[in-house]
């Protein structure tokens, strides 16, 4: 059982979510940043959890938030019909990458698998809620290219190894890598994750980094004030 995980405003029911709320969503969602976005997309959305923190971060967004897996679904749309912004918060039950859409998005964001295995390697539940293959990330970002407004912008956490690879994805589907936010477990353990936010627009890339937390596994200042608009307990230094 995951159990409920409190935030200042409001609060994620796990149970049933394959994966529960952990460091790279609450990183996702407290480094996003976006000029007032009035509609957006969380592909993959799990419990929901980044849907609800850009759902406090930006007063005017409604989010179509997708997720495939049943149970995981159910709680995501259990989640947004109890906190405060469930009039701009869709549930939707599908296959992001068969979905009809009819729009496009001032904001997308996606926290995706992060084990990169051959299809063959992936299929239990388990198994698939953490790992992908290049192929699909291929496809995700080809869909992000798609559904993308021409200001919009695509929020992604993955694994540093992966980013040599997407950056050239990124540039040959004539997209842009305008914020790079590479992200230490701790000092001793560099180049964890990197959060990227990606457009079609060229702009003079922001390079950012971040410390999880000390030697002694305390947080950071850095990363309490990153996310100190969302943890509901303090977070010990």
């Amino acid at each position: 059982m995951g159990g409920d995980f409190k935030f200042k405003q409001f609060i994620v029911s796990q149970n049933k979510s394959l994966l529960k709320v952990g460091t790279d969503s609450m990183l996702l969602g407290a480094i996003v940043e976006s000029k007032q976005p009035r509609l957006g997309l969380d592909l993959g959305a799990g419990n929901g959890v980044l849907s609800l923190m850009l759902a406090q971060k930006f007063s005017e967004i409604k989010i179509q938030a997708i997720e495939l897996h049943q149970a995981s679904f159910e709680d995501c749309q259990f989640n947004f019909e109890r906190s405060k912004w469930a009039n701009r918060l869709e549930a939707i039950n599908a296959d992001y990458f068969g979905y009809d859409y009819i729009k496009n998005y001032d904001l997308i964001v996606s926290n995706p698998p992060f084990y990169i295995e051959t299809s063959s390697e992936i299929h239990q539940d388990n198994q698939a809620s953490k790992h992908t293959t290049k192929e699909a990330l291929l496809d995700l970002l080809n869909l992000v290219n798609r559904l993308l407004s021409k200001d919009g912008d695509f929020w992604i956490v993955l694994p540093s190894s992966l980013y040599e690879w997407v950056r050239m994805v990124v540039q040959d589907l004539g997209l842009y890598i305008n914020e790079i936010h590479r992200i230490d477990a701790k000092r001793s353990k560099p180049n964890s994750r990197v959060v990227l936010a990606i457009s079609k627009t060229m702009r003079a890339a922001r390079k950012i980094h971040h410390v999880i937390r000390e030697e002694d596994n305390s947080y950071t200042d850095s990363y309490i004030n990153l996310t100190k608009e969302f943890h509901f307990n303090q977070l010990k230094k």
